[in-house]
């Protein structure tokens, strides 16, 4: 327990190795001369080595105080997290953040996100995690700070925040049957229903929203195809008479491969897309900030992209 007691014998000892002098590591901690010498003499005999010898230009470091000297550093910073007031610096901190992200994420806030925190966390790194079955757990044990989301969360001990709201938009092939009236924004439910469909399965409780409003007017689809990959989706649909179904943000990606986007024919309701984390950390002052610049950027991309895509019954080249 008598270690524990000693947090500021360290604070000693790095303003004296990074300054070399006891008079000016006196001056930073705001202490007298003799009180620096003082704890330098009782972390010397605790620590069994002299620390610091004179030299021509100052105090030289032994090697047992080379070998201290970046763990004293995690240990007094790792202090000062929990003594914070709330405060945080980004631009010091090299802190890695871990963000659990789908390839949805990955393709529409991931190349934003990254510029963003190079420009205001340039010492930060940051660790894009696969999103998925074992995301919960990993964000409760630590191993993941935060994740994005699109279903329903467990109430407790997570906490969420709606980023945007998501809308599904209907895609094909440019030689598809329906292309012409895709362009046209003239697709019907029974043109619609009338070629095979594939799918994005997350192996994620619940069902598809596009199935459930079918179901609620007697009618079905037929799916033939199911992959765990937007992007194979979209390559898939190049030269096929399968119809698919992508976020509106997506849409853009698809529409550069040659593709045509169109409104469902059939009201299925816009979901929340959100940001998710434990509730352990919700006072982390890393963390806060760090997600404050997530919502920020959601804030400034979250436009009406199905307005947008669908001007004059098309996709607009902007969307």
């Amino acid at each position: 327990m008598n270690n524990r007691n000693e947090l500021g014998l360290l604070a000693v000892f790095e303003a004296v190795a990074e300054t070399r002098s006891i008079t000016r590591a006196a001056e930073r901690l705001a202490l007298s001369q003799p009180a620096v010498s003082h704890a330098l003499n009782r972390l010397r005999d605790r620590i069994g080595d002299p620390l610091f010898l004179r030299g021509r230009d100052g105090l030289l470091p032994t090697p047992r105080a080379v070998a201290m000297m970046e763990p004293v550093r995690d240990i007094l910073r790792a202090a000062d997290t929990i003594f914070a007031d709330g405060s945080y610096n980004p631009l010091e901190d090299p802190r890695t953040f871990r963000l659990a992200a789908s390839e949805y994420s990955i393709a529409t806030l991931i190349p934003r996100i990254i510029p963003m925190l190079r420009n205001r966390a340039p010492k930060a790194i940051l660790e894009v995690m696969p999103f998925g079955g074992t995301t919960l757990g990993e964000m409760e044990t630590g191993a993941v700070d935060c994740s994005f989301w699109g279903s329903a969360v467990p109430p407790a001990p997570w906490q969420t925040r709606s980023l945007f709201r998501e809308q599904l938009i209907g895609v094909v092939g440019e030689t598809h049957p329906l292309a012409d009236k895709a362009r046209r924004g003239q697709v019907t439910l029974d043109d619609y229903l009338a070629y095979p469909h594939i799918v994005v399965s997350m192996k994620e409780p619940g069902r598809s929203q596009i199935d459930v409003a079918l179901e609620e007017i007697g009618r079905t689809r037929n799916v033939t195809v199911s992959t765990h990959s937007f992007s194979a989706n979209i390559a898939s649909l190049l030269a096929s008479d399968l119809i698919s179904s992508l976020p509106s943000r997506l849409v853009s990606n698809a529409r550069d491969r040659g593709l045509v986007g169109f409104e469902l024919p059939l009201a299925v309701p816009r979901f929340s897309y959100c940001l998710a984390w434990h509730r352990r950390t919700e006072a982390d002052p890393a963390l806060i900030w760090f997600r404050g610049m997530i919502f920020e950027l959601a804030q400034e991309t979250a436009v009406d992209s199905v307005a947008r895509l669908f001007e004059q019954g098309k996709m607009s080249s902007d969307a």
